[in-house]
């Protein structure tokens, strides 16, 4: 049991770091301007999407590999779609 929740809390760790990721990328780019709202949201988004292929699609040692990449995912997905939200396109009317 000790194990188990060792392996479960460096998983969690590592969906943290990665959902982490994107918003510190797009915090330096943006010289700040990413949001300090949006690093629960990345946070947790990283957390879901890693939890969420070893509990619906995979949970053998590809899958591992596919939830870490799902926990990079969700949080840039998140960002993405924040980011066009926020400003308007080019030639739109206002």
């Amino acid at each position: 049991m000790l194990f188990t929740l060792l392996f479960v809390t460096l998983y969690a760790l590592g969906w943290l770091a990665l959902g982490f990721a994107p918003w510190l990328a797009l915090s330096v780019a943006t010289r700040g301007h990413a949001g300090l709202r949006l690093l629960p949201a990345c946070l947790a988004a990283g957390v879901a999407g890693g939890l969420a292929v070893p509990l619906l699609v995979r949970d053998d040692g590809p899958g591992l590999a596919l939830s870490f990449a799902a926990a990079l995912a969700l949080p840039c997905l998140l960002l993405a779609v924040a980011r066009l939200a926020r400003f308007p396109r080019a030639g739109a009317a206002e």
